[in-house]
C-alpha cells in the first residue's frame, strides 16, 4: 500500500529521473516511498521489474520485495547513478530490517545495464571483505553476520544471489500459532509478590534503572553518559554492573528492619549514589560503604531485565554497527570483535546478581519499548487493540524501532530502522562530514538520508541549524550565547557541533528545541517538528511494506514526545503525507499496570522517561 499523498504534485504526469536529480540538488527531499509509489506506476515497456527474496535467518521461510525501476537504455551517467542508488537502497533497507541468510535478487538477465548494476551488490555491500573493512551499505552486512554467528554458529556467511524472474519464489510465511495476546502480556505484569526486580533502560545519553520489591518501587536512578566517546567494552559494561550491584545494596537497605539503626543512615548514603549526579568511582566508593555495614553478600535478585540500544538475539548483544560503540569499533589499540565479546556477554556478567531460577533477559530498546506498549494496553479498556501485535518507536538519541508480534514473540531480526534510507535528495547536507550538526551522513555507516538524522535529536539538531540559518539567525546566536552548539574545524573545515565536554549540552540543547515552539509561536520552529513527523510518516510506510506487522497502530517512546505541543506538530507533519496515520504517544495515559501507576505518582519522574525501565521489569518477570 503505498501513501495516500505524495510530496509530489499529483494530477500531472510523474516526474522524470532528471527532474527528481534537480529537486535533490536543490536541497529538497525525495523520499524512498515516492520513488516506489512513482516507479511502481511505470508501464512494462518503460520499466524492469525485480524480486528480492530474503532467506529468513530464524528457519520462517523467505520474504519477498517486488520492485521496478526505469529503463536504463535512455538515461545518462547520472540518472542511472541515481536509479543504482535506489535499488541499493532498498536491498540495504531489507537488510537492516530482515537480516537474512542471503538476499537472491532476480531480474530479467537480457537487461544488460541493469545486470551489470546487479552484480555488483557484493562489492558494494562489502561481501568477502573483513567487517572491519567494510563502510557504507556493507555494516548491514556486520550486523546479520553476526546474527548468523550467534543463532547458527559456523554457518555460511550472508551472501547474494542472483536468478531469472521465474525462479523467484513466492514469500512464504508459516502460519503463526493461535495464541491469546491479551491474557499473555497480562501474565507478565502479575505474580510480582515475593520478588525483586530491577529493570534497566540503557540508552545513547542516560541509563535508567528502577527497583521493584514484592511488587512496590522501591527506588530508581538516571545515570548520565556519553558512550560514544568509550574506547572500550568494558567501559560500557562496567557502569551497568556498578548500577546492578547499588540497587542490590538498595534492596538490602529497604529490607532492614526499621528498628535496625544502620537503615537510617545508609538509606541518605544510597540516595547520594542514586539521585546526585556522581560519577563511577564516587558511586563505587559509596556501594564500598553500604557494603562494609553488613552487607548480605548472599542477597540476589529474582531478575534482571534490560534494553540496550543495540541488535540483540537471544539475551546477546551482537550488532555492534551502533552510535554507541563508534570509539570502541575505531579504537586502532584493540581487536573490535574480541574486545566487543565483552558486551556481548553482559547477560553472563549479570547472571551473578541473579538467583539460580531467576532470569536475565536482554532485548533491544525498540522491542522493550514495544512490549511496554503492549502490556499496558493490555491492561485498559482498550485491550483489544493489541490483539495483532504491537509496533512501537523510541525517539530519542537515534530511533528505536520495536515490534511484538501477535503470537507476542519478538522476531529474530535486526530491526535497525533508524539506519534506513528514506532520502535520496537532499544533496547539499550530504557535504558536511557527519559529526557536523548540518550532515545528512550517517555517524555510523556515512550514507545520507538515513532515519538516523531524521526522527531523533540529531535531526532536531540538524533542522535547527537548517531553519535559523536562513530563517531565524537570532536564533542561531542565541544557541551560541547558550553554549548548546559551537563553530570549530575539522579537518581544516569549520562546521558546527555540540559541545559534549566538559558538560555535555546534548539534553539541554534538545530541551531547548522542545521549549522553542511555545515560546516563539513562530512556522520556523513548528516547522521543525513537522519534518520530523513527515519522516515518521515515511518510517510508517516503509516499515509496513517491507514487514507488514499487522497493524497500524504506531507507539511512541522517549524524550522527542515528553512535549505535548511537539508530539502534536510532529501528528501534523505525519498526516500531510499519510492522513490516516495514528500515532500513540506514551504518556501518562498508558499507565494502566500496578507498576506504571506507581511510576506515574512519583515525584522528579515522568511515565515517558521511566516506562521502558518499568518495561523490563516485566520482561524479567518469568
Amino acid at each position: 500500500m503505498v501513501h495516500k499523498t505524495s510530496t509530489f504534485v499529483t494530477g500531472r504526469m510523474p516526474p522524470s529521473v532528471a527532474a527528481l536529480i534537480e529537486r535533490a540538488k536543490a536541497g529538497r527531499s525525495v523520499y524512498i516511498t515516492d520513488l516506489h509509489a512513482l516507479f511502481g506506476a511505470l508501464a512494462d515497456g518503460e520499466s524492469d521489474r525485480l524480486a528480492c527474496v530474503v532467506e529468513m535467518l530464524d528457519g520462517t521461510g523467505v520474504r519477498r520485495d517486488d520492485l521496478r525501476v526505469p529503463r536504463l537504455d535512455n538515461l545518462g551517467g547520472e540518472e542511472r547513478a541515481f536509479v543504482a542508488d535506489y535499488i541499493y537502497a532498498e536491498v540495504y533497507n531489507l537488510i537492516s530490517a530482515l537480516g537474512g541468510r542471503r538476499v537472491a535478487v532476480h531480474a530479467d538477465p537480457g537487461r544488460a545495464e541493469l545486470m551489470a548494476m546487479l552484480t555488483r551488490l557484493p562489492a558494494v555491500f562489502g561481501i568477502g571483505l573483513p567487517r572491519s573493512a567494510r563502510s557504507g551499505y556493507g555494516r548491514a552486512v556486520n550486523v546479520t553476520d553476526r546474527m548468523i554467528g550467534a543463532l547458527s554458529p559456523g554457518a555460511p556467511a550472508f551472501s547474494f544471489e542472483l536468478g531469472p524472474p521465474e525462479r523467484a519464489p513466492a514469500e512464504l510465511r508459516p502460519r503463526p500459532p493461535s495464541v491469546d495476546l491479551i491474557h499473555f502480556l497480562r501474565g507478565r505484569t502479575g505474580r510480582l509478590e515475593g520478588k525483586a526486580l530491577i529493570g534497566l533502560d540503557v540508552g545513547g545519553t542516560d541509563i535508567k534503572a528502577v527497583l521493584v520489591d514484592d511488587g512496590r518501587i522501591c527506588d530508581y536512578m538516571e545515570y548520565d553518559w556519553y558512550p560514544a566517546s568509550f574506547l572500550r567494552s568494558r567501559q560500557l559494561v562496567d557502569p551497568i554492573c556498578l548500577i546492578v550491584r547499588l540497587l542490590l545494596a538498595r534492596l538490602w537497605i529497604h529490607r532492614l528492619p526499621e528498628a535496625d539503626g544502620r537503615q537510617a543512615p545508609l538509606l541518605e548514603l544510597a540516595a547520594r549514589a542514586l539521585h546526585t549526579s556522581m560519577g563511577s568511582a564516587e558511586m563505587t566508593r559509596a556501594l564500598a560503604d553500604i557494603e562494609a555495614s553488613g552487607f548480605d553478600k548472599g542477597l540476589r535478585f529474582d531478575g534482571i531485565g534490560l534494553c540496550f540500544p543495540d541488535v540483540v538475539v537471544r539475551n546477546k548483544i551482537v550488532g555492534g554497527e551502533v552510535y554507541k560503540t563508534r570509539g570502541i569499533r575505531n579504537n586502532p589499540a584493540i581487536d573490535y570483535e574480541s574486545d566487543f565479546a565483552e558486551l556481548t556477554d553482559l547477560d553472563v556478567r549479570l547472571r551473578e546478581w541473579v538467583a539460580s531460577a531467576g532470569a536475565v533477559r536482554i532485548i533491544n530498546d525498540g522491542p522493550m519499548a514495544a512490549f511496554t506498549a503492549a502490556v499496558e494496553m493490555a491492561a485498559s479498556p482498550d485491550a483489544e487493540d493489541v490483539a495483532r501485535g504491537v509496533f512501537a518507536h523510541t525517539l530519542g538519541t537515534e530511533l528505536g524501532t520495536g515490534w511484538v508480534t501477535g503470537t507476542g514473540a519478538i522476531p529474530d531480526i535486526p530491526l535497525e530502522v533508524y539506519n534506513f534510507i528514506i532520502d535520496l535528495g537532499s544533496w547539499p547536507e550530504r557535504a558536511f562530514e557527519p559529526d557536523d550538526l548540518r550532515s545528512l551522513n550517517n555517524f555510523n555507516t556515512g550514507l545520507p538520508g538515513t532515519l538516523q538524522k531524521y526522527c531523533s535529536q540529531s535531526g532536531v539538531f540538524r533542522l535547527a541549524l537548517k531553519r535559523f540559518s536562513s530563517e531565524r539567525p537570532d536564533l542561531l546566536r542565541e544557541l551560541e550565547e547558550k553554549g548548546f552548539v559551537e563553530r570549530r574545524s575539522a579537518d581544516g573545515t569549520e562546521g558546527w557541533y555540540v559541545p559534549t565536554e566538559p558538560v555535555d549540552q546534548r539534553k539541554p540543547f534538545l530541551e531547548h528545541m522542545m521549549n522553542l515552539p511555545d515560546r516563539e509561536r513562530d512556522d520556523t520552529n513548528r516547522e521543525i517538528w513537522r519534518e520530523v513527523g513527515k519522516s515518521l510518516a515515511v518510517t510508517f510506510l516503509e516499515t509496513r511494506r517491507i514487514l507488514d506487522p499487522g497493524t497500524d497502530l504506531r507507539f511512541l517512546f522517549g524524550r522527542l514526545v515528553k512535549s505535548a505541543t511537539c508530539f502534536d506538530l510532529m501528528v501534523e507533519g505525519a498526516r500531510s503525507i499519510d492522513p490516516g496515520i495514528l500515532l500513540i504517544v506514551a504518556g501518562t495515559g498508558m499507565a494502566n499496570t500496578p507498576l506504571m501507576k506507581q511510576l506515574k505518582e512519583l515525584p522528579h519522574v515522568t511515565v515517558a522517561q521511566f516506562a521502558q525501565a518499568i518495561g523490563a521489569v516485566y520482561f524479567a518477570n518469568d
